[in-house]
């Protein structure tokens, strides 16, 4: 497993929207791998091997993550936010933060800041519009020769490697998906004859469009969307309605939607190789890239596998590399067990 390629993608910046410059840098890190690439003017990109197969298996896990971006300049040069998908502000008081400034071309230069309390800070209902980026400056004149309006606002991050094979970072929601089917593609690359695609998605935090021109670039016969589920082994929330813990494997999702073919194979296969797994239960939308990826093409079998993640939306989020590999496993063995006459259709004899 290549944890230093996993490193590299959490320590480049990559907001909803702002996604040219790691899915370049994919490119060129899977330019070894890569047997085609389609690209989208969204910044949708993906990678195929095998791509002349009639067979199109796509695993599809969104590189873009949540953050704040800069929507006004007050007078005393502090800078006022929004958010770019679901955050939660409370997380971001007392925060050393990054304001990042892209170009067209996907790179970026960086400017500190911070984010200090505001007035209200202890009553626990703080919303973004309270939080008060300061740069150090005392007029809007000196505020924006250094920012503009439009720049990001990322926590500043570092990958931590905890005990017991845990890491921690922003952003593993859901650049660990991503880096999942990267190893996929590695490790399929000369065992199958199947068409194996990886869409590195983007917009999922905000609009779910990258799985809708990714699905629409490549017609697949199924797809499995990665992303992460929140893990309950700490009661972090007080809503949670499964029982899931980190290093008990992947998580498989019983949906309405989901395909009940492709789950029963994904339970086969885990059983026969000894692969951990565990539940989720999704009746109605996941909040993910399968919430797209079926309905389109008129419908395309899918199913959502996710990682179990704790602190999901924050900046210290924490998963088990175990549940890497178990994941990576599950999937090189699913793709393994299919044939290229495999069909999806209940009815079908």
């Amino acid at each position: 497993m290549d944890k230093q390629l996993l490193i590299k993608m959490l320590n480049t910046p990559s907001p909803s929207g702002f996604e040219l410059g790691i899915q370049k840098m994919l490119i060129e890190e899977l330019k070894e791998v890569d047997e085609a690439v389609y690209t989208h003017h969204s910044y949708t990109c993906v990678h195929a091997i095998n791509p002349t197969s009639p067979f199109k298996v796509m695993l599809l896990a969104h590189i873009d993550e949540i953050g704040l971006i800069i929507e006004k300049v007050l007078d005393n040069g502090i800078c006022k936010l929004t958010n770019i998908g679901s955050v939660r502000p409370q997380m971001y008081l007392g925060q050393r933060v990054w304001v990042i400034k892209f170009d067209e071309k996907g790179n970026y230069q960086t400017i500190e800041g911070v984010i200090g309390y505001c007035p209200n800070y202890n009553k626990g209902e703080i919303s973004v519009c309270d939080l008060n980026l300061d740069l150090g400056v005392s007029s809007k004149e000196e505020a924006l020769k250094l920012v503009d309006i439009g720049d990001v606002v990322l926590c500043q991050n570092k990958v931590v490697e905890l005990p017991n094979n845990l890491l921690a970072s922003r952003a593993l929601d859901d650049k660990i998906g991503a880096f999942i089917a990267i190893e996929v593609l590695k490790k399929l690359k000369s065992l199958t004859k199947l068409g194996v695609y990886f869409a590195s998605t983007v917009g999922e935090e905000t609009t779910k469009r990258g799985a809708i021109f990714a699905c629409e670039m490549i017609k697949p016969t199924i797809t499995i969307s990665l992303d992460v589920g929140s893990s309950t082994d700490v009661a972090y929330r007080a809503d949670f309605t499964h029982d899931v813990k980190l290093g008990g494997g992947p998580i498989i999702t019983i949906a309405s939607n989901a395909n009940l073919k492709m789950v029963n194979l994904l339970k086969k296969v885990a059983t026969k190789y000894h692969i951990p797994y565990q539940y989720a239960v999704e009746i109605s939308k996941t909040y993910t890239d399968f919430d797209e990826a079926y309905k389109l093409n008129g419908g395309i079998p899918s199913e959502l596998i996710s990682i179990p993640l704790r602190y999901m939306h924050s900046s210290v989020e924490v998963c088990s590399l175990d549940d890497v590999f178990y994941t990576i496993d599950l999937l090189c063995q699913f793709i393994l067990n299919l044939v290229e006459n495999e069909t999806f259709d209940p009815f079908d004899k």
